[in-house]
């Protein structure tokens, strides 16, 4: 299945809003979104590697999660459950940085229906905190600061194992 990475810049009001006005969009282009708070997310390659865990667990009839797009949010926030998920990475009111992967289609044209800006700087490391994926003190410290995404990595190919 074909999908599209984009970090995104506007503003959550209502997520309850958002994310059913994405659904919608979804539901008219045949695909599936993720859409998640960008402080989840430790890279680029922190996100397509959630995303290619996620499109394995569906192929496999492994995955939890009734759709690719919460499944993708369970590898990427390190989470077995998807309400552990959905608490941890999902869009609160007053987010302004998001992570989307539109799956089957553009994601520009969700960003645009959205009403949400491309910046794809949004998806970096810098300055995030690996605490929200469970990564604290000697674990943390195991790795130089510049490698801090590596742990991202790690967290998201341990939820199989956790199974």
């Amino acid at each position: 299945m074909m999908y599209e990475i984009a970090g995104a810049c506007g503003e959550v009001r209502d997520p309850q809003d958002v994310v059913a006005r994405a659904q919608a969009w979804a539901a008219g282009h045949r695909a599936e979104v993720l859409l998640a708070d960008a402080s989840v997310v430790f890279g680029r390659d922190h996100l397509e590697s959630a995303v290619r865990h996620a499109m394995r667990a569906r192929d496999h009839g492994t995955g939890v999660a009734r759709d690719l797009g919460l499944e993708t949010l369970r590898y990427l926030c390190a989470r077995r459950q998807v309400a552990d998920a959905i608490r941890v990475g999902g869009l609160k009111a007053g987010t302004t940085a998001m992570a989307v992967v539109a799956f089957g289609a553009p994601a520009a044209d969700l960003l645009a229906h959205l009403g949400w800006t491309r910046d794809d700087g949004a998806l970096s490391a810098e300055g995030k905190s690996l605490s929200v994926l469970g990564v604290h003190g000697r674990e943390r410290e195991t790795v130089p600061s510049e490698r801090t995404a590596d742990l991202a990595l790690e967290r998201t190919a341990l939820v199989d194992l956790e199974k």
